[in-house]
């Protein structure tokens, strides 16, 4: 009997790793985003292009997985458009990669992983978990 409630225990931790895994919500002061970053992650310093345009990052990277949720301030509006997802198989990692382009600001999740990590509930809870709430006006 012991042996069964323990293997139903070690089934149940096991079960969603996603969820095991400590996650932080992350939102900009205006509320312009919101998403889930696994921790630990960094937030690198901005970094301000000549043209005006200043970018940041949250990244959370692991020897065989980097998630980043990019944000670029263009110092001149560009046209709105729906999200954009792409996708790369290279000899050894997957890329994805979907953009959200409102006014000025471009939003950028990237996923770069090994291929025995595709569909993993880890990546898909990063790459789902972002809200935006920019208004183009």
């Amino acid at each position: 009997m012991r042996s069964a409630v323990f293997a139903l225990l070690v089934l149940i931790a096991g079960a969603d790793a996603a969820w095991a895994q400590a996650w932080l919500t992350v939102a900009d002061a205006e509320g312009r985003f919101r998403l889930e970053m696994p921790v630990p992650f960094d937030l690198p310093p901005s970094q301000v292009g000549a043209d005006g345009t200043v970018s940041f990052a949250y990244v959370h990277e692991t020897p065989e997985l980097a998630l980043r949720f990019e944000v670029v301030d263009h110092a001149e509006a560009a046209q709105s458009l729906p999200m954009l997802v792409t996708r790369v198989r290279g000899s050894e990692h997957l890329v994805e990669m979907r953009s959200h382009v409102v006014g000025r600001r471009t939003y950028r999740m990237v996923a770069i992983f090994p291929p025995e990590l595709e569909g993993d509930p880890m990546i898909r809870r990063f790459m789902q978990s972002v809200h935006y709430s920019d208004d183009p006006s």
